[in-house]
């Protein structure tokens, strides 16, 4: 598999439910833009604790690397994983 962000820069992601009767989605946060979508096989049901598991397996098969995220809840269902290992601002 190709990871399409291996040579980015993770700065932050948010993860978020939008609506009650719709899953998670994200907005990955990098030094050269945003990515975003929605987060394959979520349900209005899903827990923020399943949806963070699989955002973090989902940002692996991205960068082909795992990252530490230090999660915040900014607003009820919107999440803010702030990463720990990114490089400081030039």
């Amino acid at each position: 598999m190709s990871h399409i962000l291996a040579n980015e820069a993770l700065r932050s992601v948010v993860l978020y439910h939008p609506k009650p009767t719709e899953g998670w989605r994200y907005a990955i946060y990098t030094q050269e833009g945003v990515t975003d979508g929605r987060l394959l096989d979520s349900t209005p049901s899903t827990s923020f604790e399943e949806a963070r598991a699989r955002m973090e397996q989902t940002l692996v098969e991205l960068f082909g690397r795992p990252s530490t995220l230090r999660w915040k809840e900014t607003s009820p269902g919107w999440w803010t994983g702030e990463a720990l290992d990114a490089p400081s601002p030039a």
